[in-house]
C-alpha cells in the first residue's frame, strides 16, 4: 500500500522546532543553587560536628592513639614449587613413624602398617552380632529354672 505524497509533505522526518533556550537556562541556574546549597550544608555540617568531637576530649576507640601498619602482600612467588613441597610433606607425614601427642601416647603410623595391623588384629564389623559376657548368660539361665 503506498503512502499519500501529503503525509510525506506533513512529516518531515525532523525535529522542525527550537529547543526553549530560556527553559534550558533557568534548570542550569536552578542546579547551579542546588549545588552552591548542598555544599554550604555539608561544609556547616562539619564545622559543626568537628567541634562536637573536640567538645568530649575522649575518643569511642581504645585504638585512636596507636597506628597500625597493614601486613606485606602475601605473594605466592612459585606456586608449583610450594605445592610440591606441600605435598611431600604430606606424603612422610602418611608414611613415617612418629609421635603425635606423646603426653595422650598417640602414635602416627605409617598407611601400610597400620593396614597390616588392622588384619592381624581384627577389626569388629559393624552389625555383625556380638556375643554376650559369660556371665551375662547365668543369670538368665538361673532365672528361667523352676524350684
Amino acid at each position: 500500500m503506498d503512502k499519500p505524497n501529503n503525509a510525506a509533505a506533513a512529516a518531515p522526518g525532523y525535529e522542525t522546532r527550537d529547543a526553549n533556550v530560556g527553559w534550558v537556562f533557568r534548570f542550569l541556574v536552578a542546579l547551579g543553587i542546588v549545588l552552591v546549597v548542598t555544599g554550604l550544608v555539608c561544609w556547616g555540617l562539619f564545622r559543626y560536628f568537628s567541634a562536637h568531637d573536640v567538645d568530649h576530649g575522649t575518643s569511642d576507640s581504645p585504638f585512636a592513639d596507636t597506628r597500625q601498619l597493614p601486613l606485606g602482600p602475601q605473594l605466592q612467588v612459585n606456586p608449583r614449587e610450594d605445592w610440591l613441597k606441600f605435598r611431600e610433606e604430606q606424603e612422610k607425614s602418611l608414611e613415617t613413624l612418629a609421635w603425635e601427642n606423646r603426653s595422650a601416647g598417640t602414635v602416627r603410623v605409617p598407611i601400610e602398617e597400620a593396614m597390616d595391623l588392622l588384619v592381624k588384629k581384627g577389626v569388629a564389623v559393624q552389625g555383625a552380632p556380638q556375643a554376650p559376657p559369660a556371665d551375662a548368660t547365668k543369670p538368665a539361665a538361673e532365672g528361667n529354672k523352676k524350684p
